[in-house]
């Protein structure tokens, strides 16, 4: 099924964000939100999310569907072990040890899944939350700007983690970067001129 903004409307105080916005977002295919700085990409996921209402108009298709975001900012729990930040997120993490494991040893993290998460650098920390957010059985995968501020080197094989593990999912990926979207074969929206 589908995600569709109809006919959105947003405004923060004097400030419009999004004037009869509509959007859809295919089911399990990968989208990318792309727009300048301060255009409303994080908004528009926070509307999907539900975590911020629209003034007017619907969000159809998320209701009763499980939802994993990788934000701008980690989020993390800074005081728990990188391995207890993925466990938190998890019904039953003694189940998904085997994925969390793989997931730890993919992104570089299995020898540093004890140390606490505010001891990680700033990659590390970026990591760990998208290994936090492939963890949760989602159905619908949000990555914020997941990439930024991983090392060059590193880079390309979290990406293709990232393609491997979302596979057939519903993921919105924002991004500033033309090559990134093109790598997951997104469908670019541009959210200056959705349409």
């Amino acid at each position: 099924m589908a995600i569709e903004l109809v006919n959105i409307y947003k405004n923060f105080g004097s400030q419009n964000i999004f004037t009869n916005l509509n959007l859809r977002l295919e089911d399990g295919e990968f989208s990318a939100i792309m727009g300048p700085s301060g255009s409303g990409k994080t908004t528009l996921i926070n509307l999907v999310c539900g975590l911020t209402l629209p003034d007017y108009g619907r969000v159809v298709g998320i209701s009763g569907r499980k939802i994993a975001v990788v934000f701008q900012e980690d989020r993390l729990l800074e005081h728990r072990s990188g391995l207890a930040n993925i466990q938190y997120v998890l019904q039953n993490p003694q189940q998904s040890e085997l994925l969390i494991w793989e997931l730890l040893a993919e992104t570089g993290l299995a020898e540093d899944a004890h140390k606490q998460a505010r001891d990680y650098s700033g990659g590390m920390k970026r990591r760990l939350s998208l290994c936090r957010a492939l963890a949760y059985d989602a159905d619908v995968i949000i990555l914020d700007e997941p990439f930024k501020g991983l090392d060059a080197g590193i880079k390309p094989g979290i990406m293709a983690m990232v393609k491997a593990r979302c596979a057939n999912k519903t993921t919105l990926l924002v991004t500033h970067d033309a090559a990134e979207a093109a790598y997951f074969g997104c469908k670019i929206i541009d959210i200056v001129n959705p349409i």
